[in-house]
């Protein structure tokens, strides 16, 4: 199975390409892609499906960022990205941090980071899984009756594959919970720097006392 054709392509754009650009590259091409025209409804169906997320800014933003292609309910995904921050504010909470001489969002924000490559990697590891074993699947041949083994890998392919979109909507709330993170501060008061040593007190020396003989330098041996 190839490669899943990026959106982009399907609407024969830049990634960098403005609304404006999207809109009339739709128009052209969903003129000539439709049943009625003489295309198939396969056809027709992805391209409206690319245009349906890179027409969205939110939807368009996740993909760029994840390759999130799903439906991206607005309400849910920024209460589930505030979910993840709050967890890691209750746990600084909890803990027995100092707080108050600590900027919180630094931390936070690299986590969620964190998280969020932990994520892709693991995105990444299934897409390299699905396509194993939809090579694996294309080099089992039968001789005669239902090749059963390449039926089951393509199978597992396929579920793999589905499990790595179901992740990249995890990855696509990261991103939003370090895109929402952004817009917060956190007042804080950083410890003062230790004052520097001071130097020891050097006393002037003592005038001769009166009546004292005075001390000459004998330079004559």
């Amino acid at each position: 199975m190839a490669d899943k054709r990026s959106l982009y392509s399907e609407l024969a754009i830049e990634p960098g390409a403005t609304p404006a650009e999207i809109d009339k590259a739709y128009r052209q091409r969903a003129r000539a892609a439709h049943p009625d025209a003489g295309g198939s409804s396969e056809a027709f169906h992805k391209l409206s499906h690319a245009y349906a997320v890179l027409s969205d800014p939110e939807r368009r933003k996740a993909y760029d960022e994840t390759g999130y292609e799903g439906e991206l309910a607005a309400d849910d995904i920024v209460g589930r990205a505030m979910e993840r921050i709050q967890a890691l504010v209750v746990s600084v909470l909890e803990s027995d941090l100092p707080f108050e001489a600590v900027d919180l969002i630094a931390p936070i924000r690299d986590t969620l980071t964190k998280q969020k490559g932990d994520i892709g990697a693991g995105i990444r590891k299934l897409e390299k899984q699905a396509k194993r074993a939809e090579a694996m699947a294309a080099r089992f041949r039968r001789q005669t009756g239902d090749n059963v083994i390449r039926k089951a890998l393509e199978r597992r392919a396929a579920d793999t594959r589905e499990m790595a979109e179901k992740t990249r909507r995890e990855e696509a709330v990261f991103a939003k919970a370090i895109e929402l993170l952004a817009d917060y501060t956190f007042d804080f008061e950083p410890p003062k720097p230790p004052e520097p040593p001071k130097a020891p007190e050097t006393k002037p020396p003592e005038p001769p006392k009166p009546g004292a003989p005075k001390r000459t330098l004998n330079l004559v041996r």
